[in-house]
């Protein structure tokens, strides 16, 4: 199992803390910080669940710090590749191997927006990330790919299904999907029959109770290893916290919960199955 703490956002993280934009250096550290109470977070989480089914997502640029304790303190960490809020994927870095090289996180992990639209743009994205994926081959760390598929809620199983195929085709293998939920079993069932490796299952910023509804059907699958929700879990805490309706401490606090939440929905359904 793997419970992935995502907070590698960067453009929508900035608008939690009611940044400038652009955002002015105080922004950027205010940032930084309010990333260290997630991290604060997870690390108080540790305590309830085994460390090696615990890990956090997180960018160079706002958690560069954070990644450098995860790796001394010997705590899964994904390290994010993509650069934030493109349509069309591009690398952050483009000497995106020696980032690899210098980082060296157990997880990198690519976001690529899918439209069943544009067809020659998810030709370009996908031999980029044939290439990433036939890179990191027999490398120690492992390939995590997110794939946002844009169309309406209803026609997502259909279409996240047919990325998931046209990616296979052009060679991309990653270690581990992450995937949008699924709202039927049934859909969810033709999506981990396509798979060849495993998926966590995403949040997408949604409430609470869509979130948990999504980790319930997934979480019946073998192939369905974990999850990995961001917003949902650490959205509300940060915001009350800025807007001073509660301490440092709280937040913290709440994050931790919110987080091992989620993480006794998983462990009950698997429980089950």
């Amino acid at each position: 199992m793997i419970y992935i703490l995502p907070f590698d956002h960067r453009g929508s993280f900035m608008k939690i803390i009611r940044a400038k934009s652009p955002p002015s250096k105080k922004d950027v550290q205010k940032a930084k910080q309010y990333k260290k109470i997630i991290y604060q977070a997870f690390k108080k989480s540790l305590l309830h669940i085994p460390k090696k089914q615990a890990a956090i997502l997180v960018d160079e640029w706002l958690g560069k710090s954070i990644l450098t304790d995860a790796k001394k303190r010997k705590i899964v960490f994904c390290n994010t590749f993509e650069k934030s809020g493109q349509k069309e994927f591009q690398f952050e870095r483009t000497d995106w191997k020696k980032q690899l090289q210098e980082i060296k996180p157990n997880y990198a992990k690519i976001l690529i927006r899918y439209s069943p639209k544009d067809k020659e743009l998810n030709l370009r994205q996908a031999k980029k990330l044939a290439e990433f994926s036939k890179y990191l081959k027999n490398k120690t760390t492992k390939f995590l790919l997110e794939v946002l598929v844009l169309t309406p809620e209803s026609t997502r199983p259909k279409f996240a299904l047919q990325a998931i195929k046209q990616l296979q085709k052009q060679g991309v293998r990653p270690d581990i999907w992450k995937l949008e939920g699924i709202n039927r079993p049934r859909e969810m069932k033709r999506i981990a029959k396509q798979v060849k490796s495993q998926i966590v299952i995403l949040g997408r910023g949604e409430n609470q109770k869509k979130a948990e509804h999504w980790v319930k059907v997934a979480a019946k699958f073998k192939k369905v290893i974990g999850f990995a929700i961001g917003r949902t879990i650490f959205k509300k805490p940060l915001t009350d916290y800025n807007n001073k309706r509660i301490t440092r401490q709280q937040a913290v606090n709440k994050i931790s919960q919110n987080y091992l939440h989620f993480v006794k929905i998983f462990q009950e359904v698997k429980d089950l199955q």
